[in-house]
């Protein structure tokens, strides 16, 4: 099989029309793995032929809503697939116990669901092998800093996110997650990667751009672009083309769309 990606939901925060939630399904010769979880990521695994008792591992970049929104009705649907075989699933370890509990609240606990679950929490730096040949080096992002200043100043431990560089078949793909400036991305790109899929939402393209200009990248995915950019997708992606003319591709994909490497 092909590597390849297929873009469950390239929306970003807010609704926007035509446009679902984070989520993104990883698919290598050797696994099938759902990164983020945005509603309705079960339905849409359904309605492009893919079965939730078929996923491989789920990787939970953050805990706003927006990337773990449907994870309650994936696991129902595998649930009812029916699933049998281990599900992991890697997240940030502040979202365990809160998850664990809802399950609990909409009647899905874990051991109700007739496959075992297991959660399993990133440390930044600490590389992850999920399958032969498919290993994930998670890296921090500044994300949710401003958040916590306003909610919980003094939980250091707390409002983690998590970016993502996945070897696979001797590509390597960066998913940025949400970011608090470009600068998140610089450990995760200090080597040439062959695609980075980069979210949109939190600063001025031109700001990214500028920091990308000196970075080997083989195809730069732009990803849940804010709501301004709605209808605007192709501007952003001629902007990129024409800051960035070193990078092989450059691509605004729509939901449902599958992207090869």
């Amino acid at each position: 099989m092909v590597n390849s990606l297929l873009f469950l939901g390239t929306g970003p925060g807010a609704p926007v029309r035509g446009k679902f939630f984070s989520s993104c399904l990883l698919r290598t010769g050797n696994a099938s793995i759902l990164v983020d979880a945005g509603e309705p990521c079960s339905q849409r695994l359904v309605e492009l032929g893919v079965s939730c008792a078929d996923i491989d591992a789920v990787l939970l970049t953050h805990g706003h809503s927006d990337h773990v929104g449907g994870f309650p009705m994936f696991l129902q649907s595998a649930w009812l697939a029916p699933r049998r075989k281990p599900l992991v699933v890697y997240l940030p370890q502040e979202l365990i116990r809160p998850l664990e509990a809802w399950l609990r609240a909409v009647y899905l606990p874990p051991e109700f669901l007739g496959f075992p679950l297991e959660f399993l929490p990133w440390k930044a730096g600490r590389k992850v092998v999920l399958v032969d040949g498919v290993e994930v080096s998670p890296f921090p992002t500044t994300h949710l800093q401003g958040l916590r200043q306003i909610i919980e100043p003094a939980a250091l431990e707390r409002f983690e996110v998590f970016g993502l560089s996945i070897d696979c078949s001797s590509k390597r793909v960066v998913f940025s997650s949400d970011l608090g400036a470009p600068e998140d991305l610089a450990p995760a790109l200090n080597e040439p990667c062959d695609m980075l899929v980069c979210e949109m939402s939190h600063f001025a393209p031109e700001e990214m751009f500028a920091f990308l200009r000196s970075r080997r990248i083989g195809t730069l995915v732009l990803n849940h672009l804010g709501p301004e950019f709605a209808g605007r997708e192709e501007e952003v992606a001629s902007a990129a083309r024409a800051a960035l003319p070193d990078i092989h591709e450059v691509i605004v994909p729509r939901d449902g769309a599958t992207i090869e490497f």
